[in-house]
């Protein structure tokens, strides 16, 4: 269930079924979702919604949505090809001991078939969100794995129940970080991205390529002095180590805080795969979006969009980069969804 269609196409035989309403006036808020989505049977009370009906515990059939989200993220942006970032949050879990294991001496209240088909499914995915992780996890491949994280906390007490509010002050003192190289992706690869400046130009049997790297946060000056910090003495270069200037030297505005990142690569052709990141002498983050070729980039851009593009907006080729100073606002982010019960011509 979600208030979103997506530009993409869901198969007509999936894994689950997306629920949408006939009427826009029924899209769920967010709050109603969650509401859904937590209330468990014998817990916490079945939410009806108009245009849905009754919903219960979205745990019982996906307690792990690792799966069913990236799937939906490939319905929502179709173009992008692979997801930049995925966190998966867990709310606890009790890590396994050896007494919790089956015992081999054939004692019936350990090993037989009741107690089994018990621990098998308070293990399987549908119960066991860690567990129903992994089991995603198996399914992507492992060039993609390393834009997935896991956040969870093992505790060594039972798990209380759900509705048990006594316990929550016990869970609030368990200390909790999280890892260095998952704050370094949320500040390189989830706010920054890279685009076209220019036509790339045939030249000595390579093609000579011009851009920007931009920054999609809201306070981008702010933001890169966290960089630089994760990053001291960082710059931008291409994975073959490839420099394209410091970090701190850019070519924004700094009244209006407008960040920009002018950076100029030769490729051999443009389905060459390239990779533009952040790295100091320490680590290394790729920006939002590689890698990926510069075909796919301009592609994505719809730079030789002839006829004119799926949402109307104006193509100006190249792109102005304007700062917010004279532009007067911020970017807008806009989602390209078809609307309720729209024919599909084909030609």
């Amino acid at each position: 269930m979600a208030n979103y269609r997506g530009a993409g196409l869901r198969p007509v035989e999936g894994a689950y079924l997306f629920l949408e309403p006939q009427d826009h006036n029924n899209d769920p808020f967010l709050w109603e979702a969650a509401r859904c989505s937590v209330a468990a049977p014998w817990f916490f009370r079945t939410k009806t919604l108009p245009g849905f009906g009754p919903l219960q515990d979205g745990g019982v059939r996906a307690n792990n949505p690792v799966a069913i989200a990236l799937k939906e993220s490939a319905v929502i942006w179709p173009a992008a090809g692979r997801h930049d970032l995925l966190v998966s949050v867990g709310t606890g879990y009790t890590a396994s001991s050896p007494g919790n294991e089956a015992s081999t001496s054939g004692n019936i209240f350990k090993d037989g078939a009741v107690p089994r088909l018990f621990r098998a499914a308070m293990s399987s995915p549908s119960m066991d969100g860690e567990q129903g992780f992994y089991e995603a996890l198996n399914f992507v491949p492992d060039h993609m794995r390393e834009n997935i994280y896991r956040l969870n906390h093992a505790v060594t007490c039972p798990l209380p129940r759900l509705d048990d509010v006594d316990k929550l002050e016990e869970l609030e003192r368990l200390t909790y970080t999280v890892p260095d190289d998952l704050v370094r992706a949320v500040l390189v690869t989830g706010c920054y991205f890279f685009e076209i400046d220019q036509t790339p130009v045939p030249k000595n049997g390579s093609y000579f390529c011009q851009g920007s790297v931009l920054c999609r946060n809201s306070q981008p000056r702010d933001l890169l002095k966290r960089v630089i910090e994760e990053f001291p003495g960082g710059q931008f270069q291409t994975a073959r180590g490839h420099p394209l200037g410091l970090l701190d030297e850019d070519d924004g505005c700094y009244v209006c805080g407008y960040y920009r990142k002018k950076v100029a690569f030769h490729v051999k052709s443009l389905e060459e795969m390239v990779t533009i990141e952040v790295a100091s002498s320490s680590s290394r983050r790729k920006v939002g979006g590689f890698p990926r070729s510069v075909q796919e980039v301009l592609d994505n851009q719809q730079v030789f969009a002839r006829f004119g593009r799926p949402d109307h907006s104006m193509s100006t080729w190249p792109p102005p980069r304007k700062c917010f100073c004279l532009r007067g606002t911020r970017r807008l982010v806009q989602f390209l969804e078809p609307p309720l019960n729209m024919k599909k011509r084909r030609l």
